[in-house]
């Protein structure tokens, strides 16, 4: 965005990209060009803050997911071992990692 000054005057020009060329909108002088420069930046400013609030947001929400992954960790080892402890009374033995029945004999 830009706030140009030509001479004596300012002039405030808004600038965006169409395609691969810079295209330059005249939108007032004096005054008013430099009234319209500080809403710009003050824009930039709300801006920059809602998306420091939005990643606040974002950082506590991965460190809550964190905290709930490591209870679903400790019940998922203690389901482990209950299962491992089931199959082992029932009579099954663990080979490469695959639960079989054993052999009478």
């Amino acid at each position: 965005m830009g706030l140009e000054r030509r001479g004596n005057n300012y002039y405030y020009y808004r600038k965006e990209r169409v395609g691969s060329r810079v295209v330059s909108t005249y939108e007032g002088k004096g005054s008013v060009a430099q009234l319209i420069a500080r809403l710009e930046e003050l824009r930039k400013e709300e801006k920059t803050l809602d998306q420091s609030a939005d990643n606040k947001r974002k950082q506590a929400d991965l460190v809550a997911d964190g905290e709930m992954d490591k209870q679903i960790d400790a019940v998922c080892a203690y389901v482990a071992v209950y299962v491992d402890a089931l199959f082992l009374t029932r009579g099954y033995h663990q080979h490469s990692r695959i639960w079989r029945r054993k052999q009478n004999g």
